[in-house]
């Protein structure tokens, strides 16, 4: 996709393609869609050869979590794996975690992050763990997962995994019990150069990668890729952007959302071993347990092809392709993602410390008077301008653009 092409156009080309596949990687049409009760149990799927894990289709994101009943009530719908990380909410998220974690730890799959840089040393690395162990309150994680691997995300990329630091403190770290599974995540632009990476480089278990309906298609070849090397894929990122939370368009008559159509069409990939999604209370859970085992419907893909006729231009995939037309260095996907947070899932707190902790030079200060180049590298067709001037005037600290 080396040309932009208008929203219609990249719909056509690539999800559209995908929701009219008739082949079996959409499922069994004729299939009822199940909805929660105490016959439609939650389904669990091999978290890649290379761990032989068995984790439910639905995770836990564990970024917002607070409540320790909340992890009891996932539980008890049958959700097993949790994802948190070092640096969610400094430390508190795996505190929260922690917290739940007395008498269950057994029935968890646990996942947290590491953040470790090219030039991190091998001590720093373990400490950091240890650290992590202390506030999960358990002895050792399944998955530890170096966090956020991407040039977009703090400037370094496979610099980061090619720091023979890194698989030091990583054998010790097997060797002494604490961690039994090694894995990456990313979401940027490079997203594809990291993990086809990481496939090849035969170290790691499991890749965490943004994945969702507006995805581009050679992404799936990717999964298809890592799986038959036997490792877990897991998805993130997979409301593409969650726009629209209070359009009623988005549901059907039926009680049916926009965020489970979404999902269904995630795990509709045999090749995907689960998918994680923010959660923070109760009713959240109740709204996305039930689509494990669900088949993607007709009138789910409706509801992804009004998502994109209506969202298209607002919704950024973060591929960072337009940063390179930026004559100011504007951190354009970075922000657009911090915007989403704020806006769309309601976490204010989170997207503005993100956005003010980027250098000034690198927020949208010097969008005023540009001619906009941005605009014609967008292979989606965001309206860039408009959505970073929005952003601006939620996260920034003056009055927006124009």
């Amino acid at each position: 996709m080396t040309d932009r092409v208008s929203r219609r156009d990249f719909f056509k080309l690539g999800m559209a393609g995908f929701l009219s596949t008739p082949f079996s990687f959409w499922g069994n049409e004729q299939k009822q869609n199940k909805r929660w009760s105490p016959s439609h149990q939650m389904q669990y799927r091999i978290l890649g050869q290379r761990t032989g894990l068995r984790v439910s289709e639905v995770g836990i994101g564990g970024y917002p979590i607070d409540d320790p009943d909340v992890i009891y009530y996932a539980l008890d719908k049958g959700i097993n794996y949790i994802d948190t990380a070092e640096d969610y909410r400094d430390g508190r998220s795996e505190i929260a975690i922690g917290k739940a974690m007395r008498g269950v730890r057994q029935r968890v799959v646990l996942t947290t992050k590491w953040h470790p840089w090219a030039k991190t040393k091998k001590s720093e690395m373990l400490a950091s763990l240890d650290t992590s162990l202390k506030r999960l309150q358990t002895d050792h994680v399944d998955c530890l997962l170096v966090h956020q691997v991407g040039r977009a995300s703090g400037g370094e990329a496979l610099e980061r995994l090619q720091n023979p630091e890194l698989y030091e403190a990583y054998r010790l770290a097997k060797q002494q019990g604490k961690v039994r599974f090694a894995g990456v995540s990313g979401h940027d632009g490079d997203l594809m150069e990291v993990m086809n990476w990481v496939i090849d480089h035969g170290f790691f278990d499991v890749i965490l990668m943004r994945y969702n309906f507006l995805v581009f298609p050679e992404q799936q070849a990717l999964i298809k890729r890592a799986k038959d090397k036997g490792l877990g894929v897991i998805a993130m990122k997979t409301l593409a952007g969650a726009k629209g939370q209070n359009d009623v368009k988005l549901y059907r008559s039926s009680g049916a959302s926009f965020k489970q159509a979404a999902l269904k069409w995630v795990l509709s990939n045999p090749d995907i071993s689960n998918l994680i999604i923010s959660i923070s209370n109760r009713a959240q859970i109740d709204e996305y347990a039930p689509v494990s085992g669900s088949t993607l419907t007709e009138a789910d893909r409706e509801l992804l092809h009004y998502y994109v006729e209506a969202y298209g231009r607002e919704a950024c995939t973060f591929c960072n392709r337009c940063e390179s037309y930026c004559p100011q260095q504007v951190h354009i996907a970075n922000i657009l993602r911090y915007y989403m947070y704020a806006e769309n899932y309601g976490d204010v707190d989170r997207g503005r410390s993100a956005f003010l902790a980027l250098s000034p030079e690198n927020r949208i200060d010097g969008c005023e008077g540009c001619p906009a180049p941005c605009l014609q590298s967008c292979p989606t067709g965001v309206d860039i301008p408009g959505e970073l001037t929005k952003a601006h005037a939620l996260l920034g600290a003056r009055e927006p653009l124009g």
